[in-house]
């Protein structure tokens, strides 16, 4: 990864050096033979994408990439313990998790019991604030004093060790499958399935809990095949419903964009078959719920839509209201109570917006003085009343906008602060939280790299913070900062509607397989006018065309203020490239993240 702008040491707004993400010059020749874009291919030729594994990534096939489901540790154990019970006729039930992933997740399980004949499984999802995370024991016990004699824990469940001893001492089976981080020790349950087992064979940890889901059912129905249940009595069907399985992907590609998965392998290929079956709208739920978020009709919904139109509604019931609302949406086949059941859960989002844009405004104006990517100390902020529901979201605003690690805590009932953590590349922040756990200095804590959740007194609050800006200057963050990457770099004449067609043979688009990174570099700025007072768009030249870049929230901001002062001259621009359709005509645009003076102006 190097710079390639004129000057490599030259820091953008956001106090960031943009780093090409170097092409293999002769893979990206090799590319271009095959007739691939100029700028696709030297992209590509940066990811690690040759002429030999392309059509494994321009059209990747489920029968290519999908794993044995044997293969993964209790997996057999688990699919055999539910063939057991349901052909004895026992009582199976569900508890999943509030977010998205967890909702998908039960959604694709209960479809799939529906459609191989097996009754009507019951779903709990714990409440956010009351219950919190994962299984707890009052309501295992309570599940088993219903009558269920076996329970499956779904995107959670993997250390849930005090929740899981007593389902057993009540005598209540449970299979987990989950895709959060193991500890050697796993609970007690008759099966643990999960690909990041510290025990399991590596290759694909990077599934979320919905494809882990969707594996196990392969399994189950394998497993049911074998055993003579698709015989088409007491409600069976004669066949395996391979179709209708299939057509689950739907739900799993919205479960594993919307949990942020890296989008290689399986899971592309999930995301990529997905689409097709949710843009045939086997799915009235999601239909209903693409059309509440502003989508047309017969309009081609992408990956991005699924990141940040779909799945950020689902998540908005587990954040504010009922979750199982998400997950009724996705059970329905009726339209009628789809279309009831996605204006409910878009308004919920609004509702959802309102709450984060109090707690995050706040969050952000306690550090008037910071200057973003140079301050490299933690933002911890405390709004007291915030709602527990939204400050992982303002954890990442508040990252967002000074460029460095951030916490926003809220006061919970017992009086102590609660909170989530968001990072930047370069450090652990879930490691920090576990060493000050460790060390006394919170109530309890976890987290992975980019996120964590805490809980601590007001007291323990200056000395957690003193540790953690200890950790942070231990770390590649403290002494690099935060660079950009930057895939290509183009004169404004370069980014045309062809061009930017071009770019979307790379898609879906996600983690691991982001969307191109492109500077513009050069642009001349012709116009800068300002959208519902609080947005703007910037007029860029472009030859004898203009290009439209819009940057959002940032009248009244240092980066809104040197837009507005460029008119006239030159700056680079870095966003992400766009296609604006107005009354059918189509023309390019770029979502503007950052801007820097142009190297020439410096000299």
């Amino acid at each position: 990864m190097k710079d390639f702008s004129h000057n490599p040491n030259q820091k953008s707004f956001l106090g960031r050096i943009w780093a090409l993400q170097e092409p293999v010059g002769h893979i990206k020749r090799e590319l271009e033979r095959s007739g691939m874009n100029s700028s696709v291919a030297g992209i590509l030729s940066a990811r690690g994408i040759s002429s030999s594994n392309l059509p494994a990534y321009l059209d990747p096939k489920i029968r290519d990439e999908l794993p044995d489901p044997s293969r993964f540790k209790d997996m057999d154990t688990g699919v055999k313990h539910i063939a057991d019970q349901m052909q004895a006729g026992n009582s199976i039930s569900i508890w999943s998790d509030y977010d998205c992933d967890g909702v998908t997740s039960a959604a694709t399980l209960k479809r799939f019991f529906r459609m191989v004949g097996y009754g009507d499984i019951d779903i709990r999802i714990p409440d956010r604030i009351t219950e919190g995370y994962g299984p707890n024991a009052k309501g295992l016990r309570e599940v088993k004093a219903s009558g269920v004699d076996t329970v499956m824990i779904l995107d959670a469940g993997i250390v849930a060790f005090e929740a899981l001893e007593a389902a057993k001492e009540v005598g209540l089976n449970v299979v987990v499958i989950d895709h959060h981080t193991a500890e050697a020790k796993l609970p007690p349950a008759v099966a643990v399935i999960n690909a990041n087992r510290l025990d399991e064979e590596p290759g694909f940890g990077h599934l979320c809990a919905a494809g882990m889901v969707f594996i196990f059912c392969v399994g189950l129905a394998r497993e049911l095949k074998n055993r003579g249940w698709f015989d088409g009595k007491n409600g069976h069907p004669d066949v395996v419903p391979q179709k209708e399985i299939m057509e689950l992907l739907a739900i799993v590609a919205l479960g594993t964009v919307a949990d942020v998965m890296i989008l290689t392998t399986i899971n592309r290929a999930f995301v990529t078959r997905g689409l097709e079956f949710l843009n045939a709208h086997v799915n009235p739920g999601l239909r209903h719920l693409a059309l509440a978020a502003g989508k047309k009709p017969n309009e081609q919904l992408i990956s991005k839509d699924l990141g940040w139109q779909l799945g950020p509604r689902i998540n908005a019931a587990g954040r504010i209201d009922d979750a199982m609302l998400g997950v009724e949406l996705l059970l329905t086949d009726d339209a009628e109570e789809a279309g009831r059941l996605a204006g409910q859960l878009n308004e919920i989002n609004v509702k959802r917006k309102a709450i984060e844009e109090k707690v995050t405004g706040p969050a952000i104006d306690q550090f008037p003085d910071r200057t973003p990517g140079l301050d490299r100390k933690i933002a911890i902020a405390v709004v007291e009343e915030a709602h527990e529901g939204v400050v992982g979201i303002s954890a990442g605003r508040l990252k967002e906008a000074y460029d460095c690690p951030a916490i926003v805590l809220a006061k919970d009932h017992e009086g102590n602060l609660k909170g989530s953590a968001r990072s930047v590349k370069g450090f652990d922040i879930g490691d920090g939280i576990i060493a000050a756990r460790n060390q006394g200095l919170i109530l309890r804590g976890g987290g992975h790299g980019m996120a964590g959740g805490l809980t601590l007194t007001p007291e323990q609050l200056p000395a957690f913070e003193a540790f953690m800006n200890a950790e942070i200057e231990k770390s590649d963050y403290y002494r690099d900062g935060v660079s950009t990457e930057v895939d290509v770099f183009l004169a404004p004449t370069q980014l045309t509607v062809e061009q930017i067609d071009a770019f979307h043979r790379m898609e879906p688009f996600g983690n691991g397989n982001p969307g191109p990174r492109v500077v513009l570099e050069g642009a001349v700025v012709k116009e800068v006018k300002i959208l519902k007072e609080k947005h703007l768009k910037v007029v860029i030249g472009a030859g004898t065309r203009q290009i439209d870049g819009l940057i959002w929230g940032v009248v009244g901001t240092g980066i809104g203020d040197f837009l507005q002062n460029s008119v006239g001259h030159k700056i680079d621009i870095y966003g992400s490239p766009d296609v604006n359709v107005f009354r059918g005509d189509r023309s390019a645009q770029i979502i503007i993240d950052d801007v820097r003076e142009h190297a020439d102006t410096l000299l």
